[in-house]
């Protein structure tokens, strides 16, 4: 069971995935699906339905299971998804380079020739999963726009280009690091700024040379490392520390004091002791710069036509603060 601290990290390893599933085997498959024609929010005046929300989720999760605490913010998470997938279309279609009406009809026809290889008309598989026509183009639009604009930027030149510029991230570097852990209780946001502000009064005092990272680690620390002054040894990019902790720690210079970093395991302060070069190269790490560069582009895209998109959400379910990635107060 996932607990609301677990979210964004899961939430984001499958972004990579769900942007380059077929939208068609979804729809043919999707035998649970539930109608609701209630609107959750609308982009530029188009509405997304709660039933969007509620077969996004399925689709990320399957038969995982999420703790209540955590429902809100994966739903949250879900429609932020498909706003996103409004405005990437949206921009696409203004830059001419969005599905043409021609594309949608061709997969259209497509799917009425597999489900009548069941003996099934399309009406009646669109009665039985409660979605309108107009919905299933809507996602038909989505896919093979998307489909489009990957085959134009996921090229060899920009997946090395994009190695280049993060290479810790992808050619084996390890990085000796050390930290010191403050207490944080979940869900508690005055005992959160608290436990922050406190974690920048220590660095402060440990870059004024009044205390030394490895004295505090041993004063401070509730981590079971502290009595080695905070000594976690090598890590690499992507394990074993949580995406947080990591991403911050990889970009650190030698010997320098990361600011305060939050994690569902409290606040750290982190300090760079080695860096130690990886030696792979970027057609060594194809998969997984394959999905980095997806995710990359699927927020540089919704970007783009974000700041002069309008967005409205109805708060039938929750959503995120804009800009901010926190749930918005109803």
């Amino acid at each position: 069971m996932f607990t609301g601290s677990e979210v964004h990290r899961r939430w984001i390893a499958l972004v990579g995935i769900n942007v380059l599933c077929s939208i068609v085997s979804s729809v043919i498959c999707a035998e649970d699906a539930v109608g609701d024609l209630e609107i959750a929010a609308t982009v530029n005046g188009e509405p997304i339905y709660v039933s969007e929300v509620q077969r996004e989720l399925r689709t990320a999760l399957g038969e995982r299971k999420i703790a209540d605490s955590a429902l809100p913010y994966f739903q949250a998470k879900a429609l932020a998804q498909l706003v996103d997938r409004r405005l990437i279309v949206h921009w696409l279609r203004a830059q001419k380079h969005g599905a043409a009406k021609a594309e949608i009809d061709l997969e259209i026809s497509r799917l009425r020739k597999q489900l009548r290889s069941r003996d099934i008309t399309l009406q009646r598989h669109l009665e039985s999963l409660q979605i309108t026509e107009s919905e299933m183009r809507g996602l038909l639009e989505w896919q093979i726009s998307w489909r489009k604009f990957l085959s134009r930027y996921m090229t060899e030149e920009n997946l090395e280009k994009y190695f280049n510029d993060h290479r810790r991230e992808f050619d084996g570097t390890r990085m000796r690091v050390a930290h010191i852990l403050f207490k944080l209780d979940d869900d508690d946001t005055e005992e959160e700024q608290l436990a922050i502000q406190n974690a920048a009064e220590i660095r402060e005092s440990i870059l004024k040379g009044e205390i030394s990272f490895e004295e505090a680690a041993k004063v401070h620390s509730i981590a079971p490392t502290s009595d080695k002054g905070g000594d976690i040894g090598f890590i690499q990019r992507n394990k074993p520390m949580h995406e947080t902790f990591s991403r911050v720690a990889f970009e650190l210079k030698k010997d320098e004091i990361s600011q305060p970093v939050v994690t569902p395991f409290g606040v750290h302060l982190i300090r760079c002791h080695a860096i130690e070069t990886g030696q792979r190269r970027w057609r060594d790490a194809r998969e997984q710069l394959t999905t980095a560069v997806t995710r990359y582009l699927f927020n540089w895209a919704a970007e783009k036509e974000r700041s002069k998109a309008e967005i409205e959400f109805t708060d039938v379910i929750p959503h995120l603060e804009p800009g901010t990635g926190e749930l918005a107060e109803e």
